[in-house]
């Protein structure tokens, strides 16, 4: 029997454990976080994905790259067979709620999983420990339950011991730190793994290097009450239309947990090594700042009307380029420095024994000239928005000419691409259309500031630019703009050509695209990006940001009903909570790589909001 879920809350019901699919290979999790840290929640109650003192530290738990040695913080009932477990989101909320029902509906109780976060003072500054809370409410009877605190602390395959040092406080210490776990229950039935019957309403407060001190449970109760009201005040301030408000929603609060709130970057995901193909080994670390993905992100949350955010975000990407003007990397760590190398994890069999496991990402050593057309792309609004008062209009208007003399600088350069092919350069259509975007973008914003001198120069590099891609990209014999000059393989990216103002979508050639991108790169209504051998063999998964620009391009031509109708399709796979990772398989349907996906709710809301609009 399935409980049912409180007015408040917002969700679907968990996988039945008779589901023919096997459960450790399903994204069945929901993200907490505050803007520091961030955990994965699996949906029966198991935190197995979390890392400290920021999103790109070492683990704390990490059972979802390796079922037997991985850390993980359970809180399960005793006799967990007899039991039907629901897992909800709070309405509005980052707070997610897991429900237990014993099949004789004699004992029910809920965990309710957050990270502290609410705002002082003048609501511009907000309150984010490194904690993480776990509240269990008895709904019914007296419950049974087990718990399992097993920590990891690191990346390397040392053991980190818990160990009772009051009756209600338990630590756990490496060489890289301390965790403290406090609690009103037992800490040596903690430690021991015993069963613990449930008489009144009990809390954990897991906390890095320090325990919390004086934590009752009244406590941690206005701790949810007042984080709760962090996440509604959010959302209430969001731009909605009239359409597709819970999709919306719960894609802006999963992006909003992906900005790294100290400095205003924004995580491409918050996890590594989460498999595109599981059994495979396109395995990458996503708790980095792209300066791509980013603007995405921060275009996104200004439909939202959410200005803070993209600004704060510019604030990140300001510092760097003025710090390292000689050139532009496509992505930094969360605090704007060079992302390490790619090391492996060899001790961990990884997601569906996908190996190698992964930390650093070796993407920072290519040479990718979009970045540029980025770059203009997020600091035009802080210029062009009348709403907008800075006080660094100058920096930025020097970054802003950074940007598109280097993108004409770079554009008759090669280089690795949006999808960052590791074994060659080529003049990569969707690499020249973001260096024009750059100038186009730069002109427009000169124009506002009456800077009549670079007007005029860019102006006339815009428009040759301009006629070489729409020359040069375009293959008469595939008629479609194709991945790079020359070829005849398709790319989703191209389908973005409308939308960043470089042809009109009714355009024939845009239209005859849409059609060979449909025919070629749709498969089950899910749009890979391309289909060509790249350096790991030939891609076997849907890439889903790809689905979305495909439905855009759709909708910009004209072609709204079915539009719509591929919208709906793709917003089936999600889990049982809304999420979406980055990939889908097209056979199965199953969610692949790293989760969730930054790139994902970017596109869901824009997808959804310009079929709102229409």
């Amino acid at each position: 029997m399935t409980v049912q879920e409180p007015p408040e809350v917002q969700g679907q019901q968990s996988p039945t454990q008779d589901s023919k699919k096997n459960d450790a290979l399903l994204l069945n999790y929901g993200l907490i976080g505050n803007g520091q840290i961030s955990a994965l929640v699996s949906s029966s109650g198991s935190i197995d994905f979390l890392c400290m003192p920021k999103f790109d530290s070492p683990f704390v738990f990490n059972h979802i790259l390796d079922q037997t040695i991985g850390g993980f913080f359970s809180i399960q009932p005793a006799n967990v067979d007899n039991y039907t477990v629901t897992q909800t989101y709070a309405r509005n909320s980052n707070v997610l709620i897991t429900h237990y029902t014993s099949n004789d509906i004699e004992h029910v109780f809920a965990i309710t999983d957050f990270m502290p976060r609410w705002h002082v003072s003048d609501y511009n500054i907000s309150y984010t420990p490194l904690e993480l809370c776990r509240i269990i409410e008895i709904k019914k009877g007296n419950p049974s339950i087990v718990v399992a605190f097993n920590p990891v602390y690191g990346y390397t395959p040392n053991e980190t011991h818990p160990m009772a040092v009051d009756a209600h406080t338990v630590q756990a210490s490496h060489q890289t730190g301390k965790l403290f776990l406090v609690s009103n229950l037992s800490a040596q039935a903690v430690i021991d793994q015993t069963p613990i019957t449930l008489t009144e309403d009990s809390f954990f407060i897991l906390s890095h290097q320090e325990p919390v001190k004086h934590a009752v449970l009244s406590t941690v109760k206005e701790r949810l009450l007042l984080t709760n009201q962090y996440w509604h005040r959010w959302v209430k301030t969001c731009y909605l239309p009239k359409e597709y408000q819970v999709q919306i929603i719960r894609s802006a609060l999963i992006l909003k947990l992906m900005i790294y709130e100290s400095t205003g970057a924004i995580v491409a995901a918050t996890t590594t090594s989460l498999p595109e193909i599981v059994g495979g080994i396109r395995n990458w670390d996503y708790r980095f700042c792209w300066i791509r993905d980013s603007y995405f992100t921060t275009d996104a949350l200004l439909k939202l009307s959410k200005f803070k955010e993209a600004e704060h975000y510019v604030d990140y990407l300001s510092k760097i380029i003025l710090q390292h003007p000689d050139y532009l990397k496509p992505l930094y760590t969360i605090e704007g420095d060079t992302v390490p190398p790619v090391s492996h994890l060899d001790h961990l069999t990884g997601f569906g024994h996908s190996r190698p496991v992964r930390i650093g990402n070796d993407a920072t050593l290519h040479h990718q000239t979009d970045a540029y057309g980025e770059v203009v792309l997020s600091i035009s609004p802080l210029l062009m928005d009348e709403r907008s008062i800075r006080k660094d209009c100058d920096e930025l208007w020097d970054c802003v000419v950074y940007a598109v003399e280097k993108a004409i600088e770079k554009f008759p350069e090669k280089d690795n691409g949006i999808w960052e092919f590791g074994d060659r350069c080529e003049h990569f259509t969707f690499s020249k259309l973001l260096c024009w975007v750059a100038v186009d973008r730069g002109c427009k914003i000169a124009g506002k500031l009456k800077k009549d001198a670079y007007f005029k120069q860019w102006n006339r590099q815009r428009k040759v630019m301009r006629e070489e891609i729409l020359k040069h990209a375009w293959n008469e014999s595939v008629q479609a703009f194709t991945q790079s000059y020359g070829r005849t393989d398709l790319d989703a990216s191209t389908l973005l050509m409308p939308s960043l103002g470089i042809i009109d979508p009714k355009d024939p050639r845009m239209v005859s695209t849409i059609q060979r991108s449909e025919e070629q790169l749709l498969f089950n209504g899910l749009m890979f990006r391309y289909t060509n051998v790249d350096e790991l063999g030939k891609p076997e998964n849907a890439f889903t940001i790809c689905t979305f620009w495909f439905i855009d391009a759709l909708a910009l031509s004209g072609q709204k009903r079915k539009a719509r109708k591929y919208f709906d399709q793709v917003l089936s796979y999600g889990n049982h909570l809304g999420l979406f990772s980055e990939d889908i398989n097209q056979k199965s349907g199953d969610l692949t790589g790293n989760f969730p996906q930054a790139y994902t709710h970017v596109a869901i809301i824009n997808s959804a909001m310009l079929l709102a609009n229409h």
